[in-house]
């Protein structure tokens, strides 16, 4: 009767255990697929992504696929995925943004794992994982067909591997990630110094396994171009030219960093970033050598490393801009370390001390605060964009061969008309006079205008007040966001 008890109670507690993660699985993983689902791409890189899946995929389909076509400005292993699944499922949009959806929910798993793993305190964890899986920020990117969070994914998962000596599995996801994003390259050498300094050994299979992923890529680079080092050559091309045409991003004026420094501290978290350095300082101090402080040294070296390579970036002008994506992954690797940070304190009672974590409670609500501020407004400008894509299904006279002059990625797609039935600035004039023969030889029946630069439509509508100009468009639609519709009349 007795084992038949164990038995029982063993089962309930796998029951249990299992219940419990398919609730984080669903806490996490429903507002992600949400996102995915129903908001539309942010404007910009995710559009490009989407091409490069869907030139991947026209290829794999047609039988023509060679290695050399993974080249390209980005590492190719997101585009290559989403690429083989659409084959099977269609529809590449989708496809993209549910396999972030799904990275992302790994991601905030992992930072209860971690977190676990640190602490020992499953209530501490479970803060930590709220903390990310009901971040307005997250959920929104986890939505979106960009890299950064399945990236973020296998830099967590080889933390995780790290910090349980895993090593060789550590690098493989280093080796993962090494083909998604180049920030994961870092990891290379990361790794065995922390085996090292953890072990006094170094696994040269667990070396070669991460740096397998760089040593691949100048392999592609190679192959695509005859140049092992091609793919640095594309992205200090593309940088001068972007800092030729963007001026005030080749200055690091003390506006420009202000700027940019407000975006990573917005992004990983005000409490995260001082959480990491009084985690630094604490391990420190405490001189321990137990499995809790080692792990601990271990994410908050990822944690700096990471913060580290991005700062070195910005400053020598590698990367330009710091935008609220490229900080996610601190965001996930900050989490665990704040979550230690609480229960130390906690545990060593000094008044003074509970008032960090106090602070700590008030940094992560306003973080909260504010971002769930610029999320409702995200989605008030997609309602807006929605609705000037509404008119032009509406009203477009596609079928006779009438064009729509659009710059705005987000409203081409919810319009659902063919690409093809679109024209914009990138080929059009930028003079004013040449612009109009250039809607009028495209047949372009309606232009949507965005006051954002650079753009031939702005640099039109400036001159409105002139009949010559005036007299050619009738205002059809206009939202509050100075996103307007015009018919044109020739």
């Amino acid at each position: 009767m007795s084992n038949l008890d164990s038995i029982s109670r063993r089962q309930q507690h796998h029951l249990g255990k299992t219940a419990f993660w398919i609730l984080l699985l669903l806490c996490a993983g429903v507002p992600r697929v949400l996102a995915a689902l129903c908001l539309p791409n942010e404007e910009g890189d995710p559009y490009s992504y989407l091409q490069a899946i869907e030139v991947m995929r026209a290829s794999l389909n047609g039988g023509t696929f060679t290695l050399s076509e993974l080249f390209g400005f980005w590492l190719p292993l997101y585009q290559f995925v989403c690429a083989l699944i659409s084959l099977v499922v269609g529809n590449t949009l989708y496809v993209a943004k549910l396999v972030s959806a799904v990275c992302g929910t790994g991601v905030c798993l992992l930072v209860f794992a971690v977190s676990t793993r640190l602490t020992a305190n499953r209530n501490i964890s479970l803060l930590a994982f709220a903390l990310i899986s009901f971040n307005p920020i997250h959920i929104m990117y986890s939505g979106f067909s960009m890299s950064d969070v399945p990236h973020a994914l296998f830099v967590m998962s080889s933390l995780y591997f790290a910090i349980s000596r895993r090593w060789v599995a550590a690098a493989g996801m280093v080796a993962i990630g090494g083909l998604i994003r180049p920030e994961s390259w870092l990891f290379v050498l990361l790794l065995p110094v922390l085996q090292w300094f953890i072990q006094r050994r170094i696994s040269l299979t667990a070396f070669f396994i991460a740096a397998s992923s760089p040593l691949l890529w100048i392999y592609i680079s190679w192959a695509a171009s005859g140049n092992p080092l091609e793919y640095f050559k594309v992205r200090n091309e593309y940088i001068a030219e972007l800092l030729r045409g963007a001026p005030g991003l080749a200055n690091l004026t003390a506006s420009v960093v202000l700027v940019d420094m407000r975006t990573l501290i917005y992004s990983t978290g005000p409490a995260v970033i001082v959480a990491c350095l009084l985690g630094a300082v604490l391990i420190i101090k405490r001189r321990h050598s137990d499995a809790s402080d080692s792990s601990t040294l271990i994410t908050v070296t990822y944690f700096l490393s990471a913060l580290s390579f991005l700062l070195v970036a910005y400053f020598t002008k590698n990367q330009p801009a710091i935008f609220a994506r490229y900080c996610l992954v601190l965001f996930a690797l900050g989490l665990p370390v704040l979550a230690w940070d609480l229960l130390v304190i906690r545990e060593w009672k000094r008044p003074w001390m509970l008032g960090i974590n106090s602070a700590l409670a008030v940094l992560c609500l306003l973080q909260f605060g504010f971002q769930l501020r610029d999320g409702a407004s995200f989605i008030r400008h997609v309602g807006q964009k929605r609705m000037v894509a509404e008119y032009l299904k509406e009203h477009a006279q596609i079928g006779l061969g009438r064009k729509i002059y659009c710059e705005d990625d987000t409203v081409r797609t919810l319009a659902g008309i063919p690409a093809d039935s679109f024209v914009s600035s990138p080929a059009s004039p930028i003079d004013s006079t040449s612009f109009l023969k250039y809607l009028e030889e495209n047949s372009v029946e309606y232009l949507v205008y965005e006051k954002r630069n650079p753009s031939a439509a702005v640099r039109l509508f400036s001159e409105l007040g002139e009949d010559r100009i005036a007299a050619l468009f009738q205002l059809a639609a206009s939202t509050n966001l100075d996103l307007k519709v015009y018919r044109l009349v020739f």
